[in-house]
């Protein structure tokens, strides 16, 4: 699933967003950022940090080389789905959406490790892993915290491009460029 399903949901979320915000720009976003997002920090915890690596095709040293496509349509697809249609962005609604985009994004993302982990298609280098756990517990031992972060952290940004991009109408290409950055 994860070498057929991403560039084909990447194109899918960007037409759903288009439709439900009417705002390409924001469509754009939220698929740009999640590129980003699973190239920069998956990227760091491989090959820099040595976290943990990755067994299977389509690799460049121990990292896939679609894994950017894979985490832009997932998280676009979380935070479509804890972002209602319609819904106003109050403070108690971005603290909901927040909130219910980690809490999604933990749970997805723990139970793909987990079948990652069990097959051998993921190494953990954790103390967890070295203690020779259970796959469940070498995964919940650093995915609970950093899935729910990353689920959080991306909504989180998304929304304030959404208040440019959608709300206030903001078409500037540099603040698509800041907004990415500030994102990370």
């Amino acid at each position: 699933i994860d070498f057929v399903l991403p560039l084909p949901m990447t194109a899918l979320m960007f037409v759903l967003w288009r439709l439900r915000t009417g705002n390409a720009i924001f469509a754009a976003y939220t698929l740009a950022l999640g590129v980003l997002f699973g190239y920069i920090f998956p990227g760091i915890g491989t090959n820099i940090l040595h976290l943990w690596k990755f067994n299977g095709p389509l690799r460049i040293g121990n990292y896939f080389i679609h894994h950017g496509f894979m985490y832009a349509p997932y998280l676009s697809l979380v935070l479509y789905i804890a972002f209602a249609e319609g819904a106003l962005l109050t403070s108690g609604n971005t603290i909901r959406i927040v909130l219910s985009s980690a809490f999604i994004q933990c749970v997805l993302s723990c139970h793909h490790d987990y079948c990652g982990v069990s097959t051998g298609m993921i190494e953990i280098n954790s103390r967890a892993a070295r203690a020779r756990l259970s796959p469940v517990e070498i995964v919940t031992d650093f995915g609970v915290v950093s899935f729910a972060l990353v689920g959080a952290s991306f909504s989180a940004s998304c929304l304030i491009a959404y208040h440019f991009f959608v709300v206030k109408g903001n078409r500037d290409p540099w603040t698509f460029v800041l907004l990415l950055a500030v994102g990370l």
